[in-house]
């Protein structure tokens, strides 16, 4: 296992001075980015996408990037019709890894900022400091509506996960513990949830 300096810089850098990182994409989900019928596409099974991620650790892979898939689109091919839950996927593969990063791939608007900072920084902590997060804010309408969520208008949603990720910054900050009662004269998302956070915890 390589050494941890948990610096930001080596973060960034994902552990190496390679300025080109090369990492594999879509494992999570069958047929991978390949919609295709044949027999031999990717099935991402729990075995297969272990096995990879092993080979592409030690070919010197830099990461893997999961797609959050929740459902599939069905067809003939039924392109994506099983997959693997990113944050779960993540923390079993820094287990079994030892110098890639892994990504795990959340939609803000579907996951609660504050069981989302503990998911990721108990994967960090199984990943050495390996963990990525890709954040997205989602287009698939179908998903949304099997979560009851209405999509945001385009603007609207990236500055939705801009106050998501504040609330998930600061939830992992010791100002998380609020001294103060009192709402501030501005609410915003994140102010919102550290408040809720602090009343069922005082």
């Amino acid at each position: 296992m390589l050494a941890r300096t948990a610096t930001m810089q080596d973060r960034i850098a994902m552990y190496n001075a390679n300025a080109l990182k090369i990492g594999v994409f879509g494992a999570n989900c069958s047929s991978g980015r390949s919609a295709t019928k044949v027999p031999e596409r990717w099935s991402a099974s729990w075995p297969d996408c272990l096995r990879l991620a092993r080979v592409a650790d030690a070919a010197g892979i830099d990461f893997m990037l999961p797609i959050a898939r929740w459902k599939g689109y069905g067809g003939d091919t039924e392109f994506h019709g099983s997959s693997l839950e990113t944050i779960t996927w993540a923390v079993a593969l820094l287990g079994a890894t030892e110098r890639m990063t892994v990504f795990g791939t959340v939609h803000a608007p579907l996951f609660h900022p504050l069981i989302a900072a503990k998911e990721l920084v108990t994967a960090d902590h199984v990943g050495e400091g390996r963990l990525g997060l890709n954040l997205v804010v989602g287009w698939n309408e179908g998903e949304f509506e099997m979560f009851g969520v209405t999509q945001r208008e385009h603007d609207a949603r990236y500055e939705f996960a801009q106050e998501w990720l504040d609330a998930v910054k600061r939830a992992w900050s010791r100002a998380a513990v609020l001294p103060e009662r009192s709402r501030p004269a501005r609410k915003n998302f994140a102010i919102q949830f550290l408040f809720a956070f602090y009343e069922t915890h005082a």
